[in-house]
């Protein structure tokens, strides 16, 4: 067996993934590399067995603290010496680290980059051999660089200080822009650029829009996931915890996890997550980079991410065992407004930003595949997937070139500072008070547009934002300006064609109550159970009559006494739990 080889099996696994295998070789020929693999692409193994296989340290960089505990932690399992160096190591510690590293004890050293950079560490990484720099999540590098984690745009001193040692860089992301910013600030000028293809088959996409979204989410839990681990991302800490807190008085477990929380906090529930099966856990994006839990089975989204790359990441924490997993994001007008304005009020306010948040608006209302649209963003060609909500759904389309034509014309007679509410509530002919004060009665286009419903005027301008026929005022005051590209929709010379709505369905606390809340908790337990041979049919009688001894489970089940008697006393506690509506009402 040659050294890859026994690295490989070193590392747990039986074979190389498509490109590590050309990662490592270039590496131990001294090349840099750019590898670009979509989350659970195995990108770290590439490191770890390029770091095994030569001499001297693999130093790691990685922008969390969890992440560096856990992989050090699983490696140290394996058998393979690793480290880390960051604030949690006391000065005994350190000393015992320095000295390991000074006598050759250590194979793979991860630390952060704001540790990296200090000139104490640079110095010191002089004093003994460096196997290769490995860059982890480097599209930091252009994402937090300019304000967040401005260390991270700090790593081109790297290849001043080290020229001959190798760097691999690792992201997630595969656009060129991200890329080409990567090489740059690195200084990777003839480095070898690695990309696979970001098409994870086993996740089904679904996008549809906004209407109760809680009702929505309590649809997909009960009716497409129940009793499975998934991740709820919600962009406040403040909605974390109630929608966490709301599913717990629903009798589904869930937990929250935000930026405000402690250190401990964050890993008690992250531990929690990964333990207990059938768990939800209500994040912010801080719970992102990293995470690698095989049964994670969902990832819903609330609220939008910041660009097709943020998206794609996240639904990607789903399914990293290669097995089906859904992903479920809903959304509306409302919520594309309010991430254009959170957009304009980070601190970096880049045009790219923005960009890329357009880039990812029009994915959401681009026509057909949902699966094509979005790897046609990472320059992937691939046919419609069958298996996402357009595939499966209705594929109607409508012509709205008349009514774009109509919104169009009414926010240039209107000057562009009435809200979109207002204009909608004209076309309609609704006399309100918003109306009266504008005496929209006086304008030709009052009540023109009844043969549309409100919903639908409101999925007309989203697609017009997301297509740049429209654009929104920065200031605090409502504006929205006509771009010159709408002239050619007002002419009539380029057509406005778009897909159906979809509206996901709904269901509410009490048709949940009422349908048994145990289903969630039984299910939760025979995943997390792998020998136990119960059918669904068999847990939903368990679940409906709540038996209480081994003989009446046996009744239920038609298995004997002695199978039962395995696993009654787990099942028999769980259904005789108190009932939720008692414990609410």
């Amino acid at each position: 067996m040659n050294l890859k080889k026994q690295v490989l099996s070193r590392l747990g696994h039986a074979e190389y993934r498509p490109l590590q295998e050309e990662a490592i070789d270039a590496l131990c020929s001294g090349q840099d590399v750019l590898l670009a693999a979509p989350t659970g692409g195995g990108k770290s193994l590439a490191y770890q067995a390029a770091g095994l296989i030569q001499n001297g340290v693999a130093v790691i960089v990685s922008p969390l603290l969890s992440l560096m505990s856990q992989q050090v932690e699983e490696l140290n399992k394996k058998g393979v010496r690793a480290k880390f160096l960051n604030s949690t190591l006391n000065p005994g510690e350190q000393d015992d680290l320095v000295s390991a590293l000074r006598h050759n004890h250590i194979d793979l050293l991860y630390l952060s980059p704001e540790k990296l950079v200090q000139p104490s560490v640079m110095g010191f990484l002089h004093s003994f051999e460096i196997s290769l720099f490995a860059i982890d999540e480097a599209h930091c590098i252009s994402q937090w660089g300019s304000y967040f984690r401005p260390e991270y745009s700090q790593l081109g001193q790297l290849k001043v200080a080290f020229p001959t040692v190798p760097i691999i860089a690792l992201t997630g992301t595969v656009d060129k822009n991200t890329i080409n910013s990567i090489q740059e600030s690195l200084q990777l000028e003839s480095c070898l650029v690695l990309r696979s293809s970001f098409d994870r088959s086993n996740i089904n996409i679904q996008i549809a829009q906004k209407r109760k979204a809680k009702q929505q989410i309590l649809y997909f839990l009960h009716n497409e996931m129940p009793g499975e681990s998934g991740i709820i991302y919600c962009r406040s800490r403040k909605k974390t915890e109630e929608l966490a807190h709301w599913l717990n008085t629903l009798g589904l477990p869930s937990l929250s996890y935000h930026a405000a929380m402690t250190d401990s906090e964050k890993q008690v529930n992250h531990k929690l997550f990964s333990e207990q099966h059938g768990t939800i856990m209500v994040a912010t994006t801080a719970y992102g980079m990293g995470i690698d839990i095989a049964h994670v089975r969902f990832v819903v989204h609330v609220d939008l991410p910041s660009s097709p790359e943020a998206y794609f990441q996240e639904v990607g924490r789903a399914g990293r065992d290669g097995k089906p997993a859904k992903s479920l994001l809903l959304y509306g007008l409302q919520d594309m407004l309010q991430a254009q304005q959170f957009i304009a009020l980070q601190p970096s306010g880049a045009e790219s930003d923005t960009q890329r948040l357009m880039d990812f608006f029009r994915i959401l209302e681009g026509r057909g595949c949902r699966r094509k649209n979005i790897l046609s963003h990472f320059d992937e060609d691939v046919l419609d997937c069958g298996f996402c909500d357009r595939c499966l759904g209705s594929k109607s389309e409508s012509n709205m070139t008349i009514a774009s034509q109509k919104l169009l014309s009414l926010i240039y007679h209107t000057k562009g500072v009435q809200p979109f509410s207002v204009l909608i509530q004209t076309l309609l002919g609704k006399r309100t008070k918003a109306t009266n004060l504008i005496k929209a009665e006086s304008l030709s286009l009052f009540g023109k547009g009844k043969e549309l419903a409100e919903a639908q005027w409101k999925s007309i301008i989203r697609h017009l934002i997301a297509y740049e026929y429209i654009t929104l005022g920065q200031s605090s005051l409502f504006t929205v300006h006509i771009n010159e590209k709408a002239r050619a929709v007002l002419k009539g010379d380029v057509q406005i064609i778009m897909s159906s709505e979809r509206y996901y369905p709904i269901l509410n606390e009490d048709q949940l109550l009422s349908d048994n809340v145990n289903w969630h908790r039984v299910l939760s337990w025979k995943h997390s159970c792998s020998d136990v041979a119960l059918s669904d049919s068999q847990l939903r009688l368990i679940c409906l009559h709540k038996p209480n001894s081994i003989a009446s489970l046996s009744r239920l089940t038609g298995l004997s006494k002695d199978k039962v008697a395995i696993f009654a006393e787990a099942l028999i506690k769980i259904v005789q739990e108190p009932d939720i509506k008692k414990v609410i009402g």
